[in-house]
């Protein structure tokens, strides 16, 4: 909100508070408990909203795009993206089944992998099938160490390193509090490297960041809390890696139909296999200190023009979408 250019734009921000509910929000991180900015049946006060209203929050006839910086389930696995569409909105970010791919690492692999780019080694298992020793022989196959996760989460929550099969029982009743499906991944030992991709129809990639992080891996603690990974950027690689992570990165966004942005995160194995994509974050993070802002900062993109460039990309897709038909 501080980058975003006062000259240029009304904003008018919306909060969702953790029992779920949506707020008009006065400044930054204020969630007063005034007027819904969408209706509520369990509320009975406050001024309440449509989705179709919602451009009510701004003035006059000026467009209206919807900025959604939201981690995890509800608001980067298309729920929020699909509640848009509904709504008729434009909005910035990938659209509903690229969110929705994206968020779900298991079919994320599965879909890069059949299109020929390199993913970890790793196994599916849903609820049914971590009983008994269903779990400790599939894990087994990878070897250890390994990475156990829910399939669909976000900012490293659920997740753990697991050493030996002593440790996979609780690790895969951790990662079931939050998904009924469980991912785990061989661990690489591998550089950090993260590409920013921009764009609708001819996306186009940032220079690469590496990240080192302060801990064993880079968990919820090193992203947010107490940690202190070091964001390097550019990264050093020699010019053939640089040209060869931000072309892998552009072909797993255009394979899992991304638009607008993400962040595509790879291992890099200098002396084996290279590089392999590890995953894609349609709504990466974005303060001023997040690796997304800084990546296209050190590309020639500021942040006032970044957010710029995602209003416009949001726009334009929203005026091709509008020129489909459903009707014979």
């Amino acid at each position: 909100m501080r980058a975003i250019d006062p000259q240029r734009y009304e904003v008018a921000a919306v909060g969702i508070t953790r029992d779920g509910r949506w707020v008009a929000a006065e400044g930054l991180g204020s969630l007063p408990p005034g007027a819904l900015a969408l209706p509520s049946p369990e509320e009975t006060t406050g001024t309440s909203l449509s989705p179709g209203e919602v451009g009510g929050l701004g003035s006059g006839d000026l467009p209206v795009v919807v900025f959604p910086v939201l981690h995890g389930p509800m608001g980067e696995d298309g729920t929020v993206q699909g509640m848009l569409e509904l709504a008729g909105l434009p909005y910035v970010g990938a659209g509903v089944l690229a969110s929705a791919l994206c968020m779900d690492k298991a079919m994320c692999k599965q879909l890069l992998a059949a299109g020929g780019l390199p993913v970890v080694r790793s196994v599916v298992l849903n609820r049914s099938e971590v009983e008994g020793t269903g779990a400790e022989s599939a894990v087994g196959q990878l070897g250890y160490p390994v990475f156990v996760k829910p399939s669909n989460m976000g900012s490293s929550v659920g997740v753990s390193r697991v050493s030996g099969p002593g440790e996979l029982e609780a690790a895969v009743a951790l990662a079931l509090r939050y998904d009924d499906w469980v991912l785990a991944e061989e661990a690489v030992q591998g550089r950090e490297i993260e590409v920013a991709v921009i764009g609708n129809e001819a996306p186009r990639a940032s220079v690469p960041g590496e990240i080192r992080p302060s801990r064993e891996f880079y968990d919820f603690e090193d992203k947010y809390l107490d940690g202190s990974p070091d964001l390097v950027v550019p990264a050093p690689l020699d010019e053939g890696a640089v040209e060869e992570v931000r072309r892998l990165a552009v072909d797993a966004y255009r394979l899992l139909r991304v638009e607008g942005m993400a962040r595509v995160d790879f291992f890099y194995e200098e002396h084996g296999r290279g590089f392999i994509v590890n995953e894609l974050n349609t709504i990466p993070g974005f303060t001023p200190g997040s690796m997304y802002p800084m990546l296209w900062s050190a590309s020639g993109l500021p942040y006032p023009a970044l957010i710029d460039e995602l209003v416009r990309l949001a726009l334009e897709r929203h005026r091709r979408r509008q020129e489909h038909r459903t009707e014979r």
